[in-house]
């Protein structure tokens, strides 16, 4: 159920500008809180996905360090280890709140809505990392790495596409994407063009 109350446009993103500055000095100072939950999330997925190359995934900070069963040298027996930044796929922790709060819409639906995409999110920022992970095992640590985990071409390729999708794509889409989903009477009344057309009785 929404609102009573409608925006223009304008009105609208001014909205969004308003309560964006504060969601995203909540979004920083939460950021160890998020990374936290990522953490255990990613890595689960990655001991699933990759057990042949993952032990541990560790939070440190702002990022998390996967570390490897590879040795980082022939003289170094140490496990190889290096660090995926999560703040890079988790902007939309803080632009899907603003877009919800600045909806005219009651607040018991404003929290349900957060609550239901803050979760899809969370799903968003698991597939970055993974991919993310993957992409370094496979094409920059070095072409063994990649054959000791038993790569092909074809899973190479889907590789770099998962990455791509997870960095430059759906970070960015899924707010709007979710946005619009869930507030479509609003996306009529702002854009009346949108509205489906009734069909002329004859």
């Amino acid at each position: 159920m929404s609102s009573k109350k409608t925006l223009s446009v304008k009105g609208f993103l001014l909205r969004i500008l308003i309560f964006l500055p504060a969601a995203f000095v909540l979004w920083y100072y939460m950021m160890p809180a998020i990374i936290y939950l990522v953490t255990l999330l990613s890595k689960s997925v990655l001991l699933l996905v990759a057990s042949n190359a993952v032990i541990d995934v560790e939070q440190h900070g702002n990022v998390i360090h996967v570390v490897t069963k590879f040795a980082k040298s022939a003289t170094n027996t140490d496990s190889l280890a290096f660090v995926v930044d999560v703040m890079k796929y988790a902007y939309g922790l803080a632009l899907f709140p603003a877009m919800v709060l600045a909806t005219p819409k009651l607040w018991k639906d404003k929290f349900q809505d957060l609550y239901l995409g803050l979760v899809i999110i969370f799903i968003v920022i698991i597939w970055g990392v993974t991919f993310d992970t993957m992409l370094t095992l496979v094409f920059k640590l070095g072409e063994g790495i990649g054959e000791a985990m038993g790569t092909t071409a074809f899973t190479r390729e889907l590789i770099a596409l998962g990455y791509q999708l997870g960095y430059l794509i759906l970070p960015a889409i899924t707010p709007i994407i979710l946005w619009f989903t869930m507030n479509q009477e609003q996306v009529i009344k702002l854009a009346p063009k949108f509205a489906p057309k009734k069909k002329v009785k004859k």
